[in-house]
């Protein structure tokens, strides 16, 4: 993969709104030496978790909804770039209806804590404030969305009257050159523009998505943290994962969340540890700058420390597949859910397939992983 262009920026031009042009040259950011790679971690065949007989009636569940698998940007480290569309196979996608059938049944049965609706690009799909309307219906806590942010600033208004609560916005580099590099196609200041009213929406706290690639966004790690402090939103900051297209260059641009961590560290910032739930992916910190400003900078580091043992998240894919686990790649079907004839036989139904899905979860094991994470909704 061709090195991408060096990272410039101009923080307060995004703060304002101000016209971001397409190249700058190389005016630039402070750029932090790149140090020599540290030792990878071992990805292999690993063991099962131990499965309980029965999934926990009551457990809080973490259900991340893909919508679609389509996408309108080619992510380096989510889609090959050649081919047009989104390349990830899948099916036809089910009504908005079905959709919400499928998390109904599981709220039923187990007590569903969190949807997330996600993609490919969850915003391509026309009734999604239909389905999260009627989801918020349903009595699930909470309701939020991973986004690339492209389309949100006209319809972030809407999707708050309808239910949702929260967003996460992809934003992986400061510099408009780099990030339609990274992204393949996207518009930094449409972007900015959707976190500004997200914002305005009451979809807080805005969270950022930022994956870390060696040597191409690795250098502006401290930026996007001074970013999130000057905005108010929240950060989090993700180690990249050996999945379908990110495996063939995993070795080579992978940062591990120690690394980053230590180029964060400067003499104006104060961390504070936040708590850490073992069901959370994240870890967080709350961070304060000189001038009182504050924000909670997260790590998600799935590769060099595994939160695998206490995973209650489960997948559902746009044409009614269900994925236990991104690192095994077994599909249930969910359609024989819907074609059941009373809520019963429904909650029989997705038992069965629940306890299937929590028997493929495995720790720390990339060897059998999805093909796509667009497909399955990261």
């Amino acid at each position: 993969m061709a090195p991408l262009p060096a990272p410039t920026s101009d923080i307060g031009r995004l703060l304002t709104g101000e016209h971001l042009p397409i190249d700058r040259g190389n005016e630039g950011l402070p750029h932090v030496a790149q140090a020599s790679q540290p030792a990878l971690p071992t990805i292999g065949r690993c063991a099962r978790l131990t499965v309980p007989r029965e999934v926990p009636p009551m457990h809080d569940l973490v259900v991340r909804l893909s919508v679609t698998a389509r996408c309108q940007l080619r992510c380096i480290y989510c889609l090959p770039e050649e081919a047009g569309g989104c390349a990830c196979g899948g099916g036809q996608e089910l009504p908005w209806r079905d959709l919400m059938r499928l998390v109904a049944a599981l709220h039923d049965r187990f007590h569903v804590r969190r949807v997330r609706f996600t993609g490919g690009e969850p915003l391509l799909r026309r009734d999604l404030p239909d389905l999260i309307e009627a989801i918020a219906e349903l009595g699930i806590p909470e309701l939020a969305m991973t986004t690339n942010g492209q389309l949100l600033a006209p319809r972030a208004a809407e999707l708050r009257r309808r239910g949702l609560q929260r967003v996460n916005i992809s934003l992986d580099s400061l510099d408009p050159v780099r990030f339609g590099a990274i992204s393949r196609g996207g518009n930094l200041a449409r972007t900015v523009e959707g976190i500004r009213a997200a914002q305005a929406a009451g979809l807080n706290p805005v969270k950022l998505n930022v994956v870390v690639l060696r040597g191409r966004n690795d250098g502006e790690v401290g930026d996007l943290l001074h970013f999130a402090l000057q905005t108010g939103c929240h950060v989090r900051f993700l180690e990249l994962m050996p999945i379908g297209v990110a495996a063939s260059h995993w070795a080579t641009t992978w940062v591990g969340q120690d690394e980053i961590r230590a180029r964060l560290k400067q003499p104006d910032l104060t961390w504070e540890e936040m708590p850490w739930f073992p069901q959370e992916t994240c870890r967080d910190w709350r961070v304060r700058d000189h001038t009182g400003r504050e924000t909670v900078c997260g790590f998600i580091a799935a590769v060099s420390q595994p939160f695998c043992a206490s995973c209650r998240r489960v997948r559902i894919t746009a044409d009614g597949g269900l994925h236990g686990c991104l690192s095994c790649n077994v599909r249930h079907d969910l359609n024989p859910v819907l074609a059941a004839s009373t809520a019963a036989e429904a909650g029989a139904k997705i038992h069965l397939l629940m306890l299937a899905a929590f028997g493929d979860k495995r720790t720390g094991d990339f060897a059998d992983s999805v093909e796509s994470m667009c497909q399955v909704g990261g």
